[in-house]
């Protein structure tokens, strides 16, 4: 195996090495936990329960929405996956939790991260 067998692989790999990008922990999410992630064409919202399930929610009426778990990142257009992380360049991948369908994005351009403030949480959600 060579380079020009997976150039698209090695060279996301190469870049997120070389990258000032942190990675970030999906475990890290909690219920309530918003995420905002843009990438080329899209913007995703999620809107965190447990695990890494979310509410869903993009711009664009032709992308996914609804109930969906985030699986982590794929490296450029190879079927190789990051999972428990996200990171900027990587191809968010996450799958529709009722019909089962996997979607991966165009490459991650930007992240926000809403986390509840849980020093006087009682469960109770505000709306």
């Amino acid at each position: 195996m060579n380079e020009e067998t997976f150039p698209d692989w090695i060279a996301a790999v190469r870049w997120n090495e070389r990258s000032q990008f942190e990675e970030f922990d999906l475990n890290a999410l909690r219920p309530g936990d918003r995420l905002w992630i843009w990438t080329d064409n899209t913007v995703y919202a999620f809107e965190m329960h447990e695990g890494r399930e979310a509410t869903l929610k993009t711009n664009r009426p032709d992308r996914p929405s609804g109930r969906v778990r985030i699986n982590g990142c794929a490296i450029g257009v190879s079927s190789s996956i990051k999972p428990d992380c996200i990171f900027f360049g990587g191809n968010l991948e996450f799958i529709d939790v009722e019909g089962g369908t996997v979607s991966t994005t165009t490459p991650i351009r930007a992240m926000r991260l809403a986390q509840i403030d849980r020093s006087n949480f009682d469960g109770q959600r505000l709306t």
